[in-house]
């Protein structure tokens, strides 16, 4: 890990993924919590349940 990078709690992540979810953009996420899109990006797709149509 690298000096600088940040750690954020898991509860942390979780309300960005939900907000994300009710329609916040990734830009408007990023410049209010301070959150690269690109981090916010990476825990969408890992928190996101995966859903299977039948």
């Amino acid at each position: 890990m690298a000096k600088n990078q940040k750690k954020y709690t898991q509860e942390f992540k979780q309300q960005l993924v939900d907000l994300y979810s009710a329609g916040h953009y990734f830009s408007q996420l990023s410049s209010e919590y301070g959150v690269a899109k690109s981090t916010i990006l990476g825990w969408v797709k890992t928190l996101t349940p995966v859903q299977i149509l039948i």
